[in-house]
């Protein structure tokens, strides 16, 4: 039998962003693995930011009402088993060397028969639906890897459509303005199926709304001004939902960021949306009980992460510490194809006590020096420069002290939030 770490090393040589094969080679794969796909009663999932949050919140609502769930999300952030979970567990090291091994022998037949290798992410996917098809599952939750019209996860048959919020990400792939990458998110909607979507006025809405007035299907938007903040104290927030197609109170995220609440709130219409029975209290409770690592996640006493890596992400943690009376230090490193003069420009707004910059160990991590440039004309405020992450959490963590007033947050990449964890796990 195959070990982990062999399985690991060999996913990990497939190029993460190779040519993309249509999905009709996909397609052919799923024939080959007898449509493990078809089995399953799927939610799926698109946006820019807070997909992984709103897929955490459907899972815990629908598992408070005693559902078993399947959750497929990207990237993982230390070890890949994070990507499939049923009832929130994530699977064991065997069933995904098992579901590899079938791949394997998939694509053994499959060039065979003159068709294209899977890609990474592709090769995830088939795995995940050949281990959640052969598990009594009631609903599987999917979260797109990237747009949505051409995504492998189109090839499922969804329930329920949820579109996120919708920024500027990967628009060198998805487009360059809102409409256009709204409408690659657009694409994982159905025929006739229910889309449940954020409404904000950038001009994401009314392309979400034309294509499902096209597929047939009711759409149901969230807009801000549903929303309504009780109260925020310490790592939570209360909130109500007041919209025209749902209204319930005294739901609370446990969370420092608000962001939180927009995705709770998505979250808690989907499920109305997709079960109106459902008890206001399974929605609440499903709600306050989320957790989801790397979203203003508190790893250690004062110490944050958080895996915002675009200017629509950082807006929002903007918003939610522009208001917070503690002081504040930023770790910060970032992905060289994202917009980070535009992330840095919206952070220098806040008032941080120190800021350290550091690389991110995978290949695509921005180089230090352009970084520490913009964030010298955006801050006021000393700024200092790490080889590693790990240099540059240790230094924070020191400069803190022993009284660990000052909160930390460690921000600007996903691989970033790994990286911190898998060193917080050794230190604390």
């Amino acid at each position: 039998m195959m070990t982990y770490s062999e399985m690991e090393r060999e996913i990990n040589e497939i190029p993460k962003f190779g040519a993309k094969a249509s999905l009709s080679n996909l397609s052919d794969y799923l024939e080959l693995a007898n449509h493990p796909e078809r089995n399953l009663r799927v939610i799926h999932i698109a946006g820019t930011n807070g997909k992984g949050s709103v897929s955490a919140y459907i899972d815990s609502i629908l598992r408070q009402a005693g559902y078993t769930t399947a959750l497929f999300t990207s990237p993982h952030l230390v070890k890949i088993n994070e990507r499939f979970r049923i009832n929130f567990k994530e699977c064991s090291d065997e069933e995904l060397i098992l579901a590899w091994c079938q791949v394997k022998s998939f694509m053994e037949k499959g060039e065979k028969q003159g068709l294209q290798p899977l890609t990474f992410f592709e090769i995830l996917f088939l795995m995940g639906m050949i281990i959640f098809s052969q598990k009594e599952i009631d609903y599987c939750i999917l979260e797109t890897g990237l747009g949505g019209r051409l995504d492998a996860t189109v090839l499922s048959d969804p329930v329920l459509s949820i579109i996120t919020s919708i920024s500027y990400d990967h628009m060198e792939i998805l487009g360059d303005t809102i409409e256009k990458i709204a409408a690659e998110k657009a694409g994982i909607i159905k025929n006739g199926i229910p889309v449940v979507a954020v409404d904000e006025e950038n001009g994401a809405f009314p392309v979400i709304e034309r294509t499902a007035k096209e597929k047939k299907s009711p759409v149901y938007g969230l807009k801000s001004q549903d929303l309504t903040i009780l109260k925020k104290y310490e790592n939570k927030i209360d909130f109500s939902i007041n919209s025209r197609y749902y209204k319930i109170s005294n739901l609370k995220v446990k969370s420092y960021a608000s962001y939180q609440v927009q995705n709770a709130a998505l979250a808690a219409l989907a499920a109305h949306v997709l079960l109106p029975d459902l008890a206001e209290n399974v929605i609440r409770n499903g709600i306050v009980e989320m957790f989801w690592a790397g979203r203003m996640e508190e790893i250690a006493e004062n110490v944050y992460v958080d895996g915002a890596h675009n200017p629509g992400a950082v807006r929002q943690i903007y918003n939610s510490l522009a208001d917070s009376d503690k002081e504040w230090l930023l770790l910060f490193a970032v992905c060289s194809d994202k917009d980070y003069t535009e992330m840095i420009r919206i952070l220098g707004k806040i008032p941080w006590k120190r800021i350290y910059i550091t690389k991110i160990d995978s290949a695509r991590g921005a180089d230090t020096a352009a970084v520490r440039q913009c964030f010298e004309e955006a801050a006021g405020c000393p700024i200092c420069e790490f080889e590693s992450a790990g240099e540059a959490f240790k230094a924070a963590l020191r400069d803190r002290g022993d009284e660990k007033e000052e909160n930390l947050l460690c921000l600007g990449s996903l691989y970033l939030v790994g990286e911190i964890k898998e060193l917080a796990a050794t230190m604390f």
